[in-house]
């Protein structure tokens, strides 16, 4: 028998000999409902999540006779399969008892309201007043974020709202009282009134599908961002009338997709976007809508990768060949399943290849003298044939780059 006062040698438990501020960091890697579990791993570890600097609450763990383990992004939980009752005492106990006055970390995940709204509104109102430097917030009810002045926004770095209802003010904070912020995510949002996005420190922003109450204009002044996500859905009551950005010097990539659409966005973003790294652009209305109003094409000086997806190239290549010809470090190029030219169209496979070159002999010659690879990627069988009858019209001057042709995976190649 081992002696009085030590642990027997086989059954030495070194987790409760560590730290408190390792076992914590142990405990960031749990969610709230797995954490408060460890309490019966010992009596070292009975009140050790009162105190731990992360709090992660998932109703998906309160789901009735089923494992809750799902996507982040799946919004199709139904409220029906949560036991409400069990959720709302745990939160309520576990806000109520976890004694750390400041977090590093609030995540909160919700889809049903359980009869009653303001519960979830109040949990997430307490969780941000314990200061946290990252908040992420899930919800597919219309939850309302809370005032974030005061000191509870003063460590505030990361903000990330999904299906959050933003009010008149949030931009005004966003402005006045997140003086570190550096990366905000909104996905699915809905704002109330005009959308001003103002902030000197971030440096990361997505915007995707948000909404308006009133048709607005969506306005980002963000001259330190380094990283943009933007997704506009088409215009329609609920959606903005047009999208203003100011210029990004420190910009090093840029994703900008706007949904197909008849109807058009006047955005005028191009010249914001000239100093980005790597360009993507997606959706068959992008390239025009981003150039409308728009006078001189801008220099991309610093663009060395350029992904156009789902874009329509069918005006003869004039929007392609202006970024071709002022993209002067361009050096991979990737067009991925995008509308062509309707002479390249009419060619059958096996076409006349020296008709073809001569029907796009007045097409712009491209000068883009490092571009070292061009990808393009196609779903119908048939294309193969009519890509490279436009090629070789179009591309006369690219005669360094490496064009690649792709589909699922064949793959054919001109050097």
């Amino acid at each position: 028998m081992a002696p009085s006062g030590k642990r027997p040698v086989g059954n030495a438990d070194r987790l409760s000999d560590l730290h408190d501020g390792l076992i914590h960091s142990i405990m960031s890697f749990l969610t709230a409902r797995e954490a408060v579990q460890t309490c019966v791993l010992s009596r070292r570890w009975e009140d050790l999540w009162c105190s731990m600097s992360c709090l992660d609450i998932d109703e998906r763990q309160f789901r009735i006779g089923s494992a809750y383990y799902k996507i982040w992004e799946d919004m199709s939980e139904d409220e029906d399969d949560i036991d409400s009752a069990s959720l709302e005492e745990f939160v309520n106990n576990l806000l109520m008892f976890h004694s750390a006055p400041r977090l590093d970390r609030f995540r909160f995940h919700v889809a049903s309201s359980h009869g009653n709204i303001k519960f979830v509104n109040s949990w997430i109102r307490r969780g941000i007043k314990r200061c946290p430097k990252v908040v992420e917030i899930h919800s597919t009810i219309g939850c309302k974020l809370p005032h974030l002045g005061g000191s509870s926004s003063s460590r505030l770095n990361r903000l990330h709202l999904t299906g959050i209802a933003l009010d008149i003010t949030f931009t005004h904070q966003l402005r006045s009282t997140c003086p570190v912020l550096d990366d905000l995510e909104l996905k699915w949002c809905r704002f109330h009134d005009d959308a001003e996005i103002v902030s000197f420190t971030l440096k990361r922003l997505t915007v995707e599908d948000c909404t308006t109450d009133n048709p607005s204009a969506l306005t980002i002044k963000a001259p330190s961002l380094t990283y943009l996500h933007l997704v506009i859905t088409a215009p329609d009551h609920n959606n903005w009338q047009a999208v203003v950005l100011d210029l990004m010097p420190r910009l090093n990539k840029a994703t900008i997709c706007l949904k197909a659409s008849t109807a058009m966005l006047p955005c005028k973003l191009l010249s914001s976007l000239m100093f980005a790294e790597d360009l993507q652009l997606t959706g068959l209305r992008t390239l025009a809508n981003l150039h409308i109003g728009s006078g001189t094409f801008p220099v991309f000086y610093s663009v060395r990768i350029l992904l156009l997806d789902k874009c329509d190239l069918s005006d003869s290549c004039d929007i392609l060949g202006n970024f071709l010809n002022n993209a002067p470090c361009l050096e991979k190029l990737t067009l991925q399943q995008c509308k062509l030219p309707e002479s390249s169209k009419k060619n059958k496979a096996g076409g006349n290849v020296e008709r073809t070159s001569l029907q796009c002999q007045d097409t712009p010659s491209f000068q883009c003298l490092r571009l070292k690879r061009t990808e393009i990627k196609y779903n119908e069988d048939d294309d193969v044939q009519k890509l490279f009858d436009l090629l070789l019209g179009v591309w006369r001057n690219l005669q360094k780059s490496t064009i690649v042709i792709k589909k699922g995976s064949r793959r054919y190649s001109m050097m």
